[in-house]
């Protein structure tokens, strides 16, 4: 009689082990590429929120022009180059210009703030808590000084820009192929979960980017028109920079009061305090006004949970961790709102 093979028996805990193993080691060299290659993952993210901004655009002149994809795209970028290129050789010196001053100017208002601070018998007890206190002004003078360098020799910043440019514009030209091949890596079974999730991460992240672009030109002009009103100096270069610090948010706002306030704190601090209270009132009216005008549109980032992944991801990835967060915590909603559609939160859209 023969005997029963028991081989593939004890073959089949011996292959289950091989395979626990490789799936371990698998997903160890896939962490570790991911914290290797974070800031190119995150840049990577960065161009698929352009791209996305720029398919709508293009997909919106397409229906209004009655014109192919194709040539949509061509004038879109066209109208997009030509913009940036006239804006950059009729404003760009001036820019430049007012920037190098702003890293000047900075580190002096710093110094005549701790010297105004220091004329007061409380502000000299303070500084005496300081253990260090002699040395608090040339720190504050360094930590400007060295914050105006980053703004001025950013070449690592515009290699960064080059990169995002072309590569948004390479995954808006043919976002079906790359997803198509995102889809291919996927069992069958849970391709229409992938299409799903897709279509609501586009969705949300093209509404929230809208409402952040009309927030940004909203606080933009306010604070350039009322910087200007209270004879602030810089008064457009604070406002282009609360402009774009206005795309973070929770912490862009308070970035942005401080080097508006230093400059007005030099002047008087009448001055700094009324500029200090203008950026209160800008972004009071961007928070309860402007962004609540999307908000049937735009799903609501809990403001705790942002605050938490802005934190996270500047430790781990740096300014642009910190930047991105908001939108990563948009598009990962997005995805819950899909995978998990009962414990989804209301969709009630606010900045």
């Amino acid at each position: 009689m023969d005997k029963p093979d028991t081989s593939s028996r004890h073959g089949e805990p011996a292959n289950s082990a091989v395979k626990v193993l490789l799936l371990a080691i698998a997903l160890v060299l896939a962490l570790l590429l991911v914290w290797v290659g974070r800031v190119i993952f995150l840049l990577l993210f960065a161009a698929i929120i352009a791209a996305i901004l720029l398919t709508a655009i293009v997909a919106w002149i397409q229906a209004k022009l009655k014109l192919g994809r194709g040539l949509a795209f061509v004038l879109i970028l066209l109208a997009a180059f030509t913009s940036g290129f006239l804006l950059l050789w009729i404003s760009g010196p001036n820019i430049i210009d007012q920037i190098v001053v702003l890293k000047t100017a900075l580190p002096q208002a710093a110094n005549q703030l701790v010297e105004r601070i220091q004329a007061f018998a409380w502000g000299r007890w303070l500084f005496e808590q300081w253990s260090d206190y002699a040395q608090l002004s040339t720190s504050v003078s360094y930590a400007f000084t060295r914050i105006g360098g980053i703004v001025v020799s950013a070449a690592s910043l515009a290699a960064c820009l080059v990169i995002l440019v072309f590569l948004s514009i390479y995954l808006s030209a043919e976002p079906d192929l790359y997803f198509s091949g995102i889809k291919r890596l996927t069992p069958k079974r849970y391709r229409a979960t992938l299409d799903a999730c897709g279509t609501s991460v586009v969705r949300i992240i093209r509404w929230w980017l809208v409402a952040r672009m009309f927030a940004m030109i909203a606080v933009g002009t306010f604070v350039s028109l009322g910087l200007w009103a209270l004879g602030v100096p810089l008064a457009g270069t604070l406002g282009i920079i609360a402009a774009l610090l206005t795309f973070i948010p929770n912490v862009g706002p308070i970035l942005s009061v401080v080097p508006a306030a230093l400059l007005a704190l030099a002047i008087s601090p009448t001055k700094g305090l009324l500029t200090v209270l203008l950026f209160l009132l800008v972004h009071g009216l961007e928070g309860n006004i402007i962004t609540p005008l999307l908000e049937r549109r735009i799903v609501r980032l809990p403001p705790a949970l942002t605050l938490t992944a802005q934190l996270l991801l500047a430790v781990i990835a740096g300014p642009l961790g910190l930047a991105l967060a908001a939108p990563l915590m948009a598009a990962m909603l997005g995805i819950a709102d899909v995978l998990l559609p009962a414990d989804s939160a209301p969709k009630k859209l606010a900045g």
